[in-house]
């Protein structure tokens, strides 16, 4: 009788090949360009965002598309079911948010995990935000600002 799964790889080879994979690709995913990301370049005031329908009348409203004039165009586009998708200038990202006091809380990204010479992809870190007016900074896991956006202009 013929054995068609003498060839196939084991189940416990399939684990320590994706372990080794996953060794590989996420040590290059944290990889940047040693730039320090620039601030948004409109200083203008703008009125703060307005207040959402929910019970705490001075939550965050995130929603919209949030910029940068880096190289790649890095954005975040927040949706009103709680979704995120963007750039950090080199790869796809998505992720999902929600609203803790006065900051906006972004869950772990999933991302495409492409190369990019000259692009700094500080926004792929971004862990929360807190928005003033029409700028949005960007904080990574242990609090620090690394980054600015701004609103898009509808």
């Amino acid at each position: 009788m013929l054995n068609l799964t003498a060839n196939r790889p084991s189940a416990t080879f399939k684990r320590a090949l994706g372990v080794a994979v996953l060794g590989l690709v996420l040590p290059l995913a944290a990889c940047g360009t040693g730039s320090e990301p620039s601030e948004p370049t409109s200083s203008a005031p703008t009125e703060t965002n307005p207040p959402s329908d929910s019970a705490d009348s001075s939550a965050l409203d995130p929603t919209g598309k949030w910029t940068s004039p880096e190289a790649g165009d890095p954005f975040l586009e927040f949706s009103e079911d709680g979704h995120v998708e963007g750039t950090d200038g080199c790869n796809a990202i998505k992720t999902t948010w929600e609203v803790d006091g006065d900051k906006v809380i972004i869950t772990p990204f999933t991302s495409t995990q492409k190369a990019c010479a000259g692009v700094d992809t500080w926004l792929s870190g971004a862990v929360s935000a807190t928005i003033d007016g029409n700028v949005m900074k960007v904080m990574d896991g242990k609090g620090k600002v690394i980054g600015g956006l701004e609103m898009e202009e509808k």
